[in-house]
């Protein structure tokens, strides 16, 4: 043998040596070194390339298998799912895919953010299709090449006749008979809890924070197509053309009247006319001299609707009569006057109030009309108001009469509060716990609190108190005996402390809500198998954590209580640490957002004001919903906001447009917040007792384009690499522990994140 070939040789032995070194120094002794060459040999790592590579990768990464990075080489990934399949898990840290965070899988697609599956790579990615030689997502496999998700569905190898209606349709269902049942006929449609309502129904889509059902599901604005704008997308257009809905209803054309760009229909002579001017005569208006269509013939002359509003809603002093009235003629000399001066029978007076506007039914004006509704909404048979009812019927009657009448005409809240004025009993929290817990009795209880006849009280608690009384009440005596204590000592007992401190949020309650299915669902699987609890072994626990993995950290809690009182043998669920925040933008997509929220006159203001504390000072969304208006304060020419102890000081804009926000009256509810001096939301809900939901807040800034999580994160991220935690803490009112994982967080992995994406470039997530 030659020199070199032998020097060659002696250096691949060293590297092999010293790899069977590295794998018993991290998996222990119990890993010899004929089981750390055969761990090589299975992740092709023995032969003299590869063994080479890994060698050199492992000296500049001695705790790649500890502590594995997304970019690691695959004699990595596949040494790490080896040494657990042999025993050796507890030693190492298997790699997950960075997208879906699952773990034991084949992670060969390299990608910008590291290692993927190739299910998040094939659902991300697009290729060309066999079949339509578009563009998309491959699913599948065929002589021709691969094939799309849209070609795979239409497939006839695919498709299949339903054994209900008939219908050649893509199969959901197969029956033991071998007839196949397609989406709209299975009758054992998948359910499951959406994430923002808490109720149990069919999935509209899972989203990255779980199932949303299609009452909660918001569309999330993208490019159309189309028009080339980012709206909502309403359709596809041959399965692969995003459309908008404007775009799906057809091309917009000029309207022959009004000149104006729009939807509508074309008469038969080819002219095309939109809905407002298409039955309307286009006439000259007496008032403003403008060609416009016809809404009233008055004295004066044909008016125009935008004339014909003004009028009948702004009186003014009539130019013969003196009195304060709709006028709706002219003089000769010029004078606006009144119906009667002019010799019209046109007179909009209200007969009871003597109030000139708008009548709006049995000749009275729309107050008059807004408390004789009320009045019937809240009384009894007699005609009396419900005493305890009296307050809420004189705010409402103080309300805006439009935003009343419309309320009253439509809202199912409306019914139920006048089913309960009927019944003359005292309202009171007991009462409406004994309705379904709906949203019409949330909305109910939350009216009459606002009003101060209910006293205030943590909902979210009460809620899951009466949900968990009833769902513990149908189960068997064998279950409740040990789900009863623990839902009620366990649960809601910390939750009540939690509640005591004002720690416990909508958030909190949904995942005590999880934790009493999960020992429910777990109690139910063991009778399935024929165990009990005192039986329950660890093989036992480990089978049912692999067919429900994604709920090892809601059962974890309940098996706790069982093994400490003694009701079940020692078995645990390892915990699982929470994982550091992977959802970042760039600092120049960062940058563009705030600007846009600050400059963007186009943006609602609330949607400014919420994106630029975002990107701001990194506030999630639950603490946007607690600010109140007291906490605005100005010195000078200088603002500040008090996020939690200490002021902040804002930038110009910004206490501009919370300014704006403060000053502006809140008109999204029938019941306005009564001015008792006590401090209004910033973001007020529905009624404006209570803020807006943190979920609303969500799915409002989903619609205009603007990220959450992703720019609060990047926000601090950039905030606790230029500031020491501690100033962190204190401005952005975070916990200073949290403040310093945060900068752990940040010497660790943000140096390796901005390397990586140095060469990639400013993206929008």
């Amino acid at each position: 043998m030659k020199p070199y070939a032998v020097r060659r040789q002696r250096e691949l032995d060293q590297a092999r040596a010293r790899l069977i070194t590295f794998l018993q120094r991290v998996a222990g002794p119990s890993l010899t070194a004929e089981e750390a060459q055969t761990a090589l040999e299975k992740a092709k790592a023995w032969a003299s390339a590869p063994a080479r590579a890994l060698d050199e990768y492992v000296t500049e990464h001695p705790n790649t298998l500890t502590e594995p990075s997304p970019h690691c080489p695959i004699q990595i990934v596949r040494l790490l799912q080896h040494l657990e399949a042999t025993g050796h898990g507890d030693a190492v840290t298997q790699l997950a895919c960075p997208r879906c965070h699952r773990t034991g899988l084949r992670l060969t697609r390299l990608t910008p953010q590291g290692r993927c599956c190739d299910w998040c790579v094939a659902r991300t990615e697009l290729r060309p299709c066999a079949r339509c030689g578009k563009n998309g997502h491959i699913v599948t496999q065929r002589e021709e090449g691969p094939i799309c998700r849209h070609c795979y569905r239409r497939d006839p190898l695919f498709r299949k006749d339903c054994a209900i209606c008939g219908r050649n349709r893509q199969p959901s269902i197969r029956r033991e008979d071998g007839t196949f049942l397609c989406s709209d006929c299975n009758p054992n449609k998948p359910e499951h809890e959406c994430v923002h309502c808490g109720e149990t129904r069919p999935a509209n889509a899972i989203t990255e924070e779980g199932p949303v059902c299609k009452r909660c599901y918001d569309c999330p604005p993208r490019l159309c197509d189309v028009c080339q704008q980012i709206k909502p997308i309403s359709r596809k257009l041959d399965g692969e053309s995003l459309t908008c809905g404007d775009c799906y209803r057809g091309p917009k054309r000029t309207c022959v009247q009004c000149g104006q760009v729009q939807h509508a229909f074309t008469r038969r002579d080819g002219e095309f006319y939109c809905t407002s001017c298409r039955q309307c005569p286009w006439l000259p208006c007496a008032d403003c001299g403008e060609i416009r269509p016809v809404k009233a013939n008055w004295p004066l002359g044909p008016v125009c609707d935008t004339c014909y509003q003004r009028r009948r809603h702004h009186p003014a002093e009539c130019g013969q009569c003196g009195s304060l009235r709709s006028l709706v003629g002219r003089a000769s000399d010029g004078q606006d006057i009144c119906g009667p001066c002019s010799g019209s029978d046109i007179d909009y007076t209200c007969p009871r109030c003597g109030n000139p506007g708008a009548i709006y039914a049995d000749d009275a004006c729309t107050q008059c009309v807004a408390k004789d509704r009320v009045r019937d909404l809240l009384s009894d048979k007699d005609g009396a108001v419900h005493p305890q009812l009296q307050p809420l019927a004189e705010q409402l009657s103080a309300a805006h009469p439009g935003s009343v009448l419309t309320w009253i005409g439509r809202s199912e809240a409306a019914r139920l509060l006048a089913d309960l004025a009927t019944k003359r009993q005292e309202i009171n929290h007991q009462l409406l716990d004994e309705l379904p817990q709906d949203w019409r009795t949330l909305y109910i209880r939350e009216l009459l609190v606002a009003a101060t006849i209910l006293p205030k009280r943590t909902e979210h608690l009460a809620r899951l108190q009466l949900w968990a009384r009833k769902a513990v009440a149908d189960l068997p005596p064998h279950h409740a005996h040990a789900v009863r204590p623990f839902a009620e000592w366990a649960i809601l007992r910390a939750a009540r402390r939690r509640a005591d401190k004002g720690r416990y949020t909508p958030g909190s309650a949904r995942m005590d809500r999880r934790c009493i299915q999960a020992a429910i669902k777990f109690m139910t699987w063991l009778d399935d198998n024929s165990l009990t609890l005192s039986e329950l072994g660890q093989e036992d626990l480990d089978l049912w954590l692999t067919t429900h993995p994604s709920q090892r950290r809601e059962l974890a809690a309940f098996i706790r209580w069982v093994v400490a009182r003694r009701l079940a043998s020692k078995v645990t669920i390892a915990t699982t640490k929470y994982g550091l925040p992977t959802r970042f933008m760039h600092s120049d997509d960062l940058n563009e957002q705030l600007r846009r929220c600050l400059n963007d006159d186009s943006l609602p203001l609330e949607a400014r004001i919420i994106g630029a504390l975002t990107s701001l000072y990194a506030l999630s969304k639950t603490r946007i919903t607690e600010l109140t208006t007291d906490r605005f304060q100005r010195d000078g020419d200088d603002a500040y906001l008090t996020l939690k102890e200490h002021p902040v000081l804002l930038p110009p804009r910004l206490a501009v447009l919370i300014e704006r926000q403060i000053a502006r009256p809140n008109h999204s509810s029938v019941l306005q917040q009564p001015d008792n001096g006590a401090p209004r939301f910033l973001f007020p809900g529905r009624p404006p007792s209570r803020p807006r939901s943190s979920d609303a807040l969500h799915h409002y800034m989903r619609q205009h384009g603007l990220l959450g999580i992703s720019a609060r994160n990047t926000a601090m991220m950039e905030a606790i690499t230029d500031l020491p935690p501690i100033v962190v803490s204190d401005l952005f009112g975070i916990h200073p522990k949290t403040a310093y994982a945060w900068s752990q967080y940040a010497q660790n992995s943000w140096a390796e994140y901005l390397e990586a994406h140095a060469d990639i470039g400013p993206t929008t997530q």
